[in-house]
C-alpha cells in the first residue's frame, strides 16, 4: 500500500497565521526513485528529542548523541515489520530528523520494535523503515503515545529527500508545512440554522486548513465542518482565523480563508492523520 505510490502534484504553501506555526512560502515538486535501500544505523545518530512536557523521557543507553531534529508535524502511517500484512496504524511527527523522528502513534509497542513508516510531505512519500528507539511519559488509555523511532534503513532517494525538506527548517526558528488536499466541504456556524455553505478545502495541516467558500465568514466564527472523502465524512469544528477577497474577484469564485481546527482531540488527529498520509 505504501511503496508502490508515487510523489503528489506540487503544491504552493500560503502564508497564513494558524498557530503554533509558522509557514515556509515555496514551490517544489518531486519523484520517486527505486534505487536499492542502505543501511543507516551504523552511519546515523539515533534522535533523542521531547515531544512532551508531562513526564520524564526515556533515552536510549547506547550514549551516542543527538542529530539535529526540527519541529515539525507530519502525517504518517506505520505497520509492523513481521514478514506479513498487519494492521496499518496512523500517527503524527512531532520532531524530525535525518536519523530519526519523535511521533506519535496510535498504539502501544515496546522498545526494539520494528516498523515500516510513510511520511507525508509536500513533496511526496518518504517510506523507512524504524525501530523504537525509546518510550515516551504514559499517556492516558484513548490519548496518543510517544516515542522516539530511529530510521535504520532507507532508499538513498528517500534519504535525499528527508535531506531537503530538512534543510530549509534548520533556517528558521520554527516552521509548519500544510499538504496540498482538495476535498468538498459543508459547514455553517456552530448552533446556527439554516442550509449548510458548501466549499472546498486547498491545503491541510494537523492544526487547520485553507477554506474555499462562496462568500465571506468572519473571523472568529466557530464553524462546524464535514469533510467528505472516500473514506466517509469527518466532522470537526474550527474557527475562522482571517478571510481573503481579491479585487478582481469573480461572481461566484471562493474565496479563500484560514481556518484553526478547536477539537483537536487525539481521535480527531488520527482521522486526519488517514485522511493525509493515505493520499494519492
Amino acid at each position: 500500500m505504501f511503496f508502490g505510490i508515487t510523489a503528489g502534484d506540487a503544491i504552493i504553501y500560503r502564508s497564513s497565521h494558524v498557530p503554533p506555526l509558522q509557514e515556509a512560502d515555496y514551490q517544489t515538486r518531486r519523484g520517486r526513485t527505486h534505487i536499492p535501500k542502505i543501511p543507516l544505523a551504523k552511519h546515523l545518530p539515533v534522535v533523542v528529542c521531547s515531544a512532551t512536557h508531562r513526564g520524564p523521557i526515556m533515552t536510549p543507553k547506547s550514549g551516542r548523541g543527538q542529530s539535529d531534529r526540527y519541529p515539525i508535524q507530519l502525517p504518517l502511517l506505520y505497520w509492523r515489520k513481521t514478514g506479513t500484512r498487519t494492521r496499518v496504524g496512523a500517527g503524527w511527527t512531532r520532531e524530525l530528523g535525518e536519523g530519526g523522528c519523535t511521533a506519535e502513534l496510535a498504539e502501544r509497542f515496546e522498545v526494539e520494535t520494528l516498523l515500516r513508516v510513510r511520511i507525508q510531505t509536500d513533496r511526496g512519500p518518504i517510506e523507512t523503515e524504524t525501530k523504537i528507539a525509546w518510550i515516551g511519559a504514559s499517556a492516558p488509555a484513548g490519548a496518543e503515545n510517544y516515542y522516539g523511532l530511529a530510521f535504520t534503513e532507507i532508499a538513498p532517494g528517500h534519504l535525499q529527500a528527508l535531506r531537503d525538506l530538512i534543510l530549509p527548517l534548520s533556517m528558521v526558528a520554527h516552521a509548519g508545512m500544510r499538504l496540498a488536499m482538495e476535498l468538498s466541504v459543508t459547514c455553517r456556524p456552530k448552533e446556527a440554522a439554516g442550509s449548510p455553505l458548501k466549499g472546498q478545502t486547498g491545503e491541510m495541516s494537523r492544526g487547520g486548513m485553507l477554506l474555499r467558500l462562496p462568500r465571506v465568514i468572519a473571523p472568529g466564527t466557530v464553524l462546524a465542518l464535514t469533510l467528505h472523502s472516500s473514506n466517509g465524512p469527518l466532522a470537526l469544528e474550527g474557527a475562522v482565523v482571517w478571510s481573503q477577497a481579491s479585487e478582481d474577484q469573480e461572481p461566484g469564485e471562493l474565496i479563500d480563508h484560514g481556518v484553526r481546527f478547536t477539537s483537536s482531540t487525539w481521535s480527531v488527529s488520527l482521522a486526519l492523520g488517514f485522511l493525509l498520509a493515505g493520499r494519492p
